[in-house]
């Protein structure tokens, strides 16, 4: 496949994943569980689960198409393969680290110094990736 039919394929994807979230956050009540009448102490896991996983896969390819441009304007004489690779990986590991400083915050144990490690972490991984390459 060419490199133009993978970024439509990573733009159907954040588009769809968006309307997803957003419909997630507006028709889906994290606090009122399926058949039940609660005052929200713990909030219903389908829920939760469902607004995750469209924000993950919205976040990947968004992060994925700007890293991939950005590559592209900063470095002409590259194969866009590997931009795209590059960029897929990266995009990853950004909205992991954004999505598990919300499960943080969540949790109420999102500090400076967690956010900071979670950032170290991310770094770490891609030296490791660009070294071994």
């Amino acid at each position: 496949m060419s490199y133009r039919k993978y970024l439509i394929l990573v733009l159907v994807i954040a588009l769809v994943s968006f309307a997803a979230w957003i419909i997630l956050l507006f028709r889906l009540d994290p606090c009122i569980k399926p058949g039940e009448f609660s005052v929200c102490n713990p909030p219903s896991t389908l829920s939760l689960f469902l607004f995750f996983a469209s924000l993950f896969f919205a976040l990947t390819s968004t992060f994925t198409l700007m890293g991939f441009y950005l590559r592209i304007w900063l470095h002409h004489h590259e194969m866009y393969l590997d931009h795209f690779n590059i960029s897929l990986r990266q995009g990853f590991l950004l909205s992991l680290c954004a999505l598990l400083s919300i499960g943080f915050l969540l949790l109420n144990v999102l500090t400076w110094w967690s956010g900071l490690f979670l950032i170290l972490i991310n770094v770490l991984i891609e030296l490791y990736f660009t070294r071994s390459v």
